[in-house]
This record gives structure tokens, C-alpha cells and sequence, in this order.
């Protein structure tokens, strides 16, 4: 456990570090955010000047400490670690080249969505191979269905100041005690470290936000909730430990349906949401900002702690078995 508080301590420093490092820099080469037309007319005014790529802020030194514990601690490096720092490498690779191409071409068309869907296949197919003991097809569908959603919906959620960096700390709580309990402890050690440099993070990007993490810093969160999910056998918990990134996504999906039905059938658009995801519905009908993010965390905490609650109960049950 200490050593645990001393990871969380340098995390957390390093982050500050280099958030306070990176930031002018991203300015000084103009790495702005492009913020869409369809969205909420205030981002327009309000964001499109704040700079991008700023998941990098938090990913390096989650990446540099977890690589300093392999090398020095060889028993560090397990099969599932493995698994969890390829995903988030790669998803972080992905939405690092999704920014590249936002900030130079000027809008907000980077990575295409087909593309983007090939790479989480090929990163779902991998863990399938890695995990392929007793597996079968349906593994690997449900595998894709975990990494794709994950990464998809927590990149939806990210679109206020705070408000990803903040569900992300809810989320990563209830995996805290998920792999306490469990016994493994080298992915509560990297929980740590991404939860401490989140928080780091989050100092630069709460509101007003002075940098976004752009798809550099959503699709690595996403990848790595959905893999240390697939680590652990706990994909099931996901439905209350990423409750708000799931209604997130929901809430564009029935957006879609009732846009495409009602055009279809009725000859009208009418659409469930006044936006979506969910958060731009909020926006439009009055609540603040701030107020938003406040109440979506808060109802993350709640729903993560009704999961710890049925975690504990399902392992003590186990136990007196």
C-alpha cells in the first residue's frame, strides 16, 4: 500500500510537471481544438481556441512508471498487464493520429470511423489470440463488442471540461477494489498510477479548461477501461462501473433510430434528444456546464458504488461457499 502512495505521489507530480511544460508548447505550434458545427453554438465561441492532443498530459507518465515497475520488477509484467498497456498503447496511438490530422487539416475529420472500428477489431482479435484457452467465436465477438464500446463511449462522453477526467475517476474506483480483492495487484498498481495522473490532468482541464485530451486521451481511457474489464473477467460490471459513458452512447444510438424512424415512417424530424450524446442534451435545455459535470459524476459515484457493493457481496458469497 505505501509503495502504491508513493506511485500515486510521482504520478501525480509528473503530470502537473508536464501539463505545465506541455501546454505552452501546444499553443506555441497552434494545436488547437476544432470544435464540430452540429454541436452546442456556445462551443463555438467558447472552446475553439483551447488546444488539443492534452492526453498526452496524463499518458506519459502512466506509461513511463508502469515501463520503470517492468523493468525493474520482472514479476510486474504479467499476461494481463500485457494486454492492458498494448490496448491503451495502441488506442492512444490511434486517437493521437485522429488529433494530428483534426489540428492540420482544420476540422474536425480526422481518422474515419471505419478505420477506427478495423483497429479496435484488430485489437479485440489480439486479445482473443492472447486469451484463446477454452475461447470461442463468441469470446471474440464479445471481446470486440467490450474494447469497441469502451473505447466509443467513453470518446463520446468527452465533450465538457472535466467531465470524462472526472466519470474516469468514478470508473477506476470500483476497479480498485475489484483487483484488491482479486489479488491482482499489478493492475490495481497501473489503476493507481492512471488515477493519479488523471487527477493531474484534470487541474489543467476542469473549467474553464485550459487543454482538452482530445481522441489522443478518450480512446486511451477507453481501451484501457475495457481491457482491464477483459483482464479481469468483470466485463459485466462495466454496466455500472462506465454507467454514464454507456448512457453517453445509448443516447446517440436512440438518437439515430428515432431521427432515421420518424423521417422514415412519419415524414418528419423528430428526434428523442435536443443533441446528443447526452451531455449536449443538458446543455440545451438550460443546465450549466460545471452543473452538468458535477451531476454526471456524482451519478457515476452512486452507480459505482452500488457495483462495489454487489462485487463484495458476489466475493464474500464465493468465500462462505
Amino acid at each position: 500500500m505505501l509503495s502504491n502512495f508513493i506511485l500515486f505521489t510521482i504520478s501525480l507530480i509528473s503530470s502537473l510537471i508536464i501539463g505545465k511544460l506541455f501546454i505552452p508548447i501546444l499553443k506555441s505550434i497552434n494545436a488547437k481544438q476544432t470544435i464540430r458545427k452540429d454541436g452546442p453554438s456556445s462551443h463555438l465561441t467558447k472552446k475553439s481556441q483551447t488546444s488539443t492532443i492534452g492526453g498526452l498530459i496524463f499518458l506519459i507518465p502512466v506509461f513511463f512508471i508502469t515501463l520503470v515497475l517492468c523493468i525493474t520488477k520482472k514479476e510486474f509484467l504479467t499476461l494481463d498487464l500485457r494486454v492492458v498497456l498494448c490496448t491503451t498503447f495502441v488506442m492512444a496511438t490511434l486517437g493521437f493520429i485522429d488529433d494530428y490530422l483534426k489540428v492540420r487539416k482544420r476540422h474536425n475529420k480526422g481518422v474515419s470511423g471505419w478505420i477506427k472500428l478495423l483497429i479496435q477489431l484488430l485489437v479485440s482479435y489480439s486479445i482473443f489470440h492472447i486469451y484463446k484457452e477454452g475461447a470461442c467465436i463468441f469470446c471474440f465477438i464479445w471481446f470486440f463488442f467490450i474494447i469497441a464500446g469502451s473505447s466509443n463511449s467513453y470518446n463520446l462522453t468527452d465533450g465538457l471540461d472535466g467531465l470524462l477526467g472526472s466519470v474516469t475517476l468514478a470508473s477506476l474506483l470500483g476497479f480498485f477494489v475489484l483487483f484488491y480483492q482479486t489479488g491482482k495487484f499489478e493492475l490495481l498498481t497501473f489503476s493507481v498510477i492512471f488515477f493519479a495522473a488523471l487527477i493531474g490532468f484534470l487541474y489543467f482541464n476542469r473549467h474553464p479548461a485550459r487543454v482538452f485530451m482530445g481522441d489522443t486521451g478518450s480512446l486511451a481511457i477507453g481501451g484501457a477501461i475495457g481491457s482491464l474489464a477483459i483482464a479481469s473477467k468483470a466485463e459485466l460490471f462495466l454496466v455500472l462501473f462506465a454507467a454514464i459513458p454507456i448512457l453517453e452512447a445509448l443516447s446517440v444510438i436512440l438518437q439515430v433510430i428515432s431521427y432515421q424512424y420518424s423521417k422514415r415512417f412519419l415524414g418528419i424530424d423528430k428526434r428523442l434528444f435536443k443533441m446528443a450524446p447526452l451531455h449536449h442534451h443538458f446543455e440545451l435545455i438550460g443546465w450549466k456546464e460545471t452543473d452538468i459535470v458535477k451531476r454526471f459524476f456524482i451519478f457515476q459515484v452512486i452507480c459505482t458504488l452500488i457495483g462495489i457493493l454487489i462485487l463484495l457481496k458476489v466475493i464474500f458469497s464465493q468465500a462462505l461457499a
